[in-house]
């Protein structure tokens, strides 16, 4: 059924490594862009606007942030024409939609390789469809409606990575009861079991459910994601109601790595697992 992908496909995406890349990312992919257009080597703007060779590159590869007087010297300096300028302004915009946690987050999903998601709640964010997601953020108390879009959108863009040629092979273990908890209405549900169904014909996705007949309590303290890839250290992303963290501490990673390996070897195999889902769509449906 690999017919599937095309939906993944079509996913608009006007400048694809923009599309993929977290806030704090975006300007370093304006400025290096420009500097390009102006066949400058960042050791001549950096020679023009006084800075380090090396602090030019942490701002191309977004690991360190431009301020205002950056952005506008090297907009002059490139002769950008306010053109420059005004994409970082666009950037800052866009990183009031997302918390410190979750650009983070979102900047380790971009490097990573293989993503491993353990979630016993809820469908992953990076596998929700859009209502369903909706209806989550609705759930937080005095959440205003602009505020429930923005997540939306940001979550949507989050999941651009997936869409990607080389992008991460992602490995998910859901817990049966994430299944069967109404989220939204029953067209919701039913469009997410449909959507879950078709992901995992992705030939990097990968959908497994852990059935309730496992007895096992392992994954019960809370939703993580693993992610490892090459020139990264293998980190984990934490989860719970009050707090959300990033972690690359060595003995907290066998931990969860050693909790993921619990939660594969008792979950359902692919074809089992699918036709759970598949149940599970057809109940909502109906």
């Amino acid at each position: 059924m690999r017919h599937q992908e095309g939906r993944l496909s079509a996913v608009p995406n006007a400048d694809p490594e923009l599309a993929l890349k977290a806030p704090k990312a975006e300007f370093g992919i304006h400025l290096r862009k420009y500097r390009k257009v102006a066949r400058k080597r960042q050791r001549d703007l950096a020679a023009m606007l006084g800075w380090s060779v090396s602090k030019i590159s942490m701002v191309e590869r977004g690991e360190r942030p431009a301020d205002e007087a950056f952005a506008r010297a090297a907009d002059g300096a490139l002769d950008a024409a306010g053109e420059l300028f005004a994409r970082w302004r666009e950037t800052i915009e866009h990183s009031t939609r997302w918390p410190v946690w979750l650009a983070r987050l979102a900047e380790i999903e971009q490097q990573a390789d293989t993503l491993r998601l353990w979630q016993p709640l809820i469908v992953p964010g990076m596998l929700q469809t859009p209502e369903y997601a909706r209806a989550i953020f609705c759930g937080k108390p005095a959440t205003i409606p602009e505020e429930v879009e923005q997540n939306v959108a940001a979550r949507m863009e989050r999941q651009r990575v997936l869409y990607r040629d080389n992008g991460p092979t992602v490995w998910v273990i859901l817990d049966e009861v994430v299944l069967g908890r109404p989220i939204g209405s029953e067209t919701v549900m039913a469009e997410q079991m449909a959507y879950l169904a078709a992901m995992d014909e992705h030939p990097r996705i990968n959908v497994r459910v852990l059935p309730h007949s496992s007895w096992l309590t392992t994954g019960l303290q809370g939703a993580f994601v693993l992610a490892s890839g090459p020139g990264m250290p293998d980190m984990a992303y934490l989860e719970s109601i009050t707090l959300s963290q990033v972690t690359a501490d060595a003995e907290r990673i066998r931990e969860i790595k050693s909790r993921y390996e619990m939660l594969h070897n008792e979950a359902l195999p692919r074809r089992a697992s699918l036709q759970l889902i598949g149940e599970m769509s057809e109940k909502w449906t109906n």
